[in-house]
């Protein structure tokens, strides 16, 4: 006890003041325990038997679903703008690819020009005629258009070998490196579009002197030698009587 004294009278031997545990463990039998006024080793109950911890970061699986929804996400939105620009070819088909078939299904040396980078202004195709070959020509090394007609009065048949199904730049019909076309046919550069223009027509379409019935094919496409996926942007297929010339 009177270890114990000089202890709460902070005088405590030096072994007890070197480790104050060990004056728990010797006191235990002492029968006045409760009436020393404090508690010893008191620790905090515990919860369910283990301690709680604040978790810091999320579990693997947390992480795979965020990747799943955020894939999806952009999947979802490249979607939408691949869509959206094939509307945007759409509708520019129907705007100015249609319109440039009709001018070239009606007449195969169409008026075309060429913007003079000097003075702003339109200037017009210059035409030079080859035999039955017409070609015009913008100022470049390559002409804009080139067109081989025949003549109206032909009595045989003139068919293009692929009229029911044309070949982008077929090098049966068309020359890549700016020759003359097959007879009934025309290619070149209009309103920013390669088109292709063909014509066919039988024996048994003539009318008359000088009159007969052409079927003509007119396909329109974003760049030379079909480019894109070598489908035309717009395609137009009709049959219009000619009269005189050739």
């Amino acid at each position: 006890m009177e270890e114990v004294s000089q202890l709460f009278r902070g005088s405590a031997p030096a072994a007890l003041r070197a480790c104050p545990r060990c004056l728990c463990r010797s006191s235990v039998s002492l029968r006045n325990r409760g009436r020393m006024g404090f508690a010893h080793s008191i620790r905090p109950p515990l919860l369910g038997g283990r301690s709680h911890r604040l978790r810091g970061a999320f579990t693997l699986i947390e992480v795979l679903a965020g990747m799943l929804l955020f894939s999806i996400g952009v999947m979802g939105v490249i979607g939408v703008v691949l869509y959206g620009q094939r509307s945007a070819v759409l509708a520019q088909g129907d705007s100015t690819a249609f319109p440039t078939a009709m001018a070239v299904l009606r007449d195969p040396m169409p008026l075309g020009g060429v913007t003079d980078p000097a003075t702003g202004a339109m200037v017009n195709w210059t035409w030079t005629q080859s035999g039955q070959t017409w070609t015009a020509s913008d100022g470049s090394s390559l002409p804009a258009w080139s067109a081989t007609v025949w003549p109206i009065d032909q009595p045989g048949d003139l068919l293009v070998p692929d009229m029911a199904d044309p070949i982008a730049n077929n090098p049966a019909i068309f020359s890549p490196a700016g020759g003359a076309p097959s007879a009934g046919c025309a290619h070149g550069w209009l309103n920013g579009y390669y088109v292709e223009r063909r014509e066919q027509s039988r024996a048994s379409d003539r009318i008359g002197t000088g009159v007969r019935v052409v079927e003509v094919r007119v396909d329109v496409y974003w760049a030379a030698f079909g480019g894109g996926d070598g489908r035309p942007l717009a395609s137009v297929v009709d049959r219009v009587v000619r009269q005189g010339g050739p």
